[in-house]
């Protein structure tokens, strides 16, 4: 199944009650056997998901694979959640490592997406991002990656990229500085090279 169709596959919205329901309360009601409130967490996050795994991949199909891999470890892990910490932290983290995880044991494949879509006939649509900057995101190391995603891509706050990767958030504030100093340097040159 294509990416895009299986992101759009799911509704985005749920009944209303689970819509109102915190992340925490549709945890505690899955990890019971509640399948429609996984499937709620599962709508409330999967765009998310799906976007910071292409920021990682760069492949549509393989960010696609990712997302599923996430969703399924979140699965088996439920039980692990402490209930009385906030579950966005913790599932960023478990999001992180399946990453992590996935990223060492892929083999490569080629960035170039639009000769499998032209193939294909199906086109994904996502943001439109400047290409060097997402080629300038994928040279970054991961211990700075990992924060500009989460802070930027998932539009997570200071304190739950923090917590998520186990770190102050000064320590947080300080990779995404030297991060953005990294991207600024490597946007120039590659704009230096470019007009030669």
């Amino acid at each position: 199944m294509h990416a895009q169709a299986a992101a759009d596959s799911l509704p985005m919205t749920g009944t209303p009650e689970s819509r109102s329901l915190a992340a925490g309360q549709l945890v505690q009601q899955a990890t019971g056997g509640d399948l429609d409130a996984f499937e709620e967490l599962v709508r409330r996050f999967q765009r998310r998901v799906y976007g910071f795994a292409y920021q990682h991949l760069r492949d549509f199909d393989e960010a696609y694979d990712l997302t599923q891999e996430i969703f399924v470890k979140l699965f088996r892990n439920l039980a692990r959640y402490d209930a009385t910490r906030p579950f966005e932290p913790w599932f960023w983290k478990l999001a992180a490592n399946t990453t992590i995880n996935y990223r060492r044991r892929r083999v490569p494949t080629p960035t170039d997406q639009s000769a499998d879509h032209a193939l294909t006939g199906t086109e994904v649509v996502l943001p439109a991002h400047d290409p060097a900057l997402v080629d300038a995101l994928a040279q970054l190391d991961p211990a700075y990656r990992l924060p500009v995603l989460l802070h930027y891509y998932a539009d997570l706050p200071l304190e739950q990229v923090a917590q998520t990767l186990n770190l102050t958030v000064p320590a947080i504030k300080s990779r995404l500085h030297r991060a953005r100093a990294m991207l600024r340097n490597t946007l120039a040159e590659s704009e230096e090279t470019g007009l030669r």
